[in-house]
């Protein structure tokens, strides 16, 4: 196995996701989060699912899968409990050039789905390599223990601040010769530029008990302040 992990964008994506029980129920949630378009195809729904269909969440074929369902799809996810089913929607998604994954089987994925902790804009994914789903969810209940409010609040600050550094360099990079396409939008030797280790160093302990603390201002400025953005630019 060469299991290479990413975060796929799925919003506005199609997918088809043949069964309509628990082990769908596990796979749908997920996927209408993320925004994809899903078709379900299932000759019977467990009430959870139906619920999405009857919220206009997802669409439903009311009959099994026939060849040629997979047409037209981004992705194909197999939630059924017969291997036959499995191999035979397997192979016609391949033959499409079609990434496939069918839950609990991993001769008939092309991608497996990692245990996911996930709040806020923050998520932590964990796999076995599809040996030891055990593990994954131990592992998941662990990583979910660790996303704290201050984690989640430490990510919310990060990535506002971040905003604040992107408009100073766009108002930097427009006085400058030397600028490139962004990313990175400032050279490597510019004065005003802020080093991932710079990034790094400011998440320091006196930020966390901030944000601990609920001080989510006085942690603001005390990030912007430590990074500098809050000093006049230099000119190169």
């Amino acid at each position: 196995m060469g299991y290479y992990p990413i975060f796929v964008e799925m919003n506005g994506r199609s997918v088809l996701l043949v069964g309509g029980g628990h082990v769908a129920l596990e796979k749908i949630g997920k996927l209408v989060q993320a925004g994809a378009r899903v078709t379900v195809v299932a000759p019977e729904l467990i009430a959870p699912i139906r619920a999405f269909i009857d919220r206009g969440d997802a669409s439903w074929r009311q009959r099994r899968y026939e060849p040629g369902d997979t047409e037209g799809f981004d992705l194909v996810m197999v939630a059924t409990d017969d291997g036959e089913v499995n191999s035979t929607v397997a192979a016609e998604a391949r033959a499409a050039g079609i990434w496939v994954n069918a839950a609990d089987d991993v001769r008939n994925c092309d991608f497996i789905l990692p245990a996911l902790a996930q709040r806020g804009t923050i998520a932590i994914a964990a796999s076995t390599g599809g040996s030891s789903p055990a593990l994954a969810r131990w592992l998941r209940e662990r990583l979910e223990e660790f996303l704290s409010d201050e984690v989640v609040a430490l990510g919310d600050l990060l990535a506002d601040v971040r905003r604040l550094a992107r408009e100073r360099d766009r108002a930097c990079a427009a006085t400058c010769d030397r600028t490139r396409t962004p990313p990175p939008l400032l050279c490597g030797s510019c004065p005003n530029r802020i080093t991932p280790d710079a990034w790094q160093a400011a998440i320091d302990d006196e930020l966390r008990a901030l944000l601990l603390q609920g001080e989510y201002e006085a942690a603001r400025a005390r990030l912007v302040r430590t990074l500098g953005i809050d000093r006049p630019l230099v000119q190169p």
